[in-house]
């Protein structure tokens, strides 16, 4: 485990120094944010991999110990039962810095908040590059958004193109709501 602890302190120390290169707005630009990207992808995977094989699929570790970790794993339906989301939420895109978008959502019920509403896990948005898709069917690249002003980033080559997205809630129970009406935004 020691030689897989080097290895995560070594991707982490790569990793903060991309993100703080790709965060400064004198040194940002869309390769220091691919290059960030990147180090997250290579930390992530080591991460991942340390907590499913040391934590969460380690026989050692007893139920009392996981628990005393905050670490939940779902298995069978354990969790509150939600229905599904009946409304869709208010969204929109703003562009804030180069190669990247922020999903900006908000419960129809409380409009200028940016609160998911009780139950929901997160947004879904799906989202297509350059041609005005008819339905959300039509677009085939997603992402999923937990919180409100996350950001999306785009590679090089898609700055300036128009995004077209639609969005709708999925709650804890990965029941899905309906879509919202379709949003749009120039990629910076």
């Amino acid at each position: 485990m020691q030689c897989g602890l080097t290895a995560i302190a070594q991707k982490q120390s790569i990793y903060e120094q991309k993100y703080f290169i790709a965060s400064n707005i004198a040194t940002s630009s869309p390769s220091t944010t691919t290059d960030r990207n990147t180090a997250w992808i290579d930390l992530k995977k080591l991460v991942v991999s340390l907590y499913n094989d040391y934590i969460i699929n380690n026989d050692a570790i007893s139920d009392a110990d996981k628990k005393a970790m905050h670490v939940h794993t779902l298995e069978g339906n354990n969790t509150t039962p939600y229905d599904a989301p009946a409304y869709a939420p208010i969204a929109s895109l703003i562009g804030e810095e180069p190669s990247s978008l922020h999903l900006i959502y908000s419960d129809p019920s409380a409009p200028g908040t940016h609160y998911k509403p009780a139950g929901v896990a997160f947004c879904e948005l799906v989202y297509q590059l350059g041609s005005i898709p008819a339905t959300a069917s039509d677009c085939h690249d997603r992402t999923y958004v937990s919180r409100s002003h996350a950001g999306i980033v785009f590679e090089n080559e898609q700055r300036g193109k128009m995004l077209y997205a639609f969005a709708r809630w999925v709650n804890k129970n990965g029941k899905y709501g309906p879509w919202s009406g379709m949003i749009s935004a120039l990629i910076p």
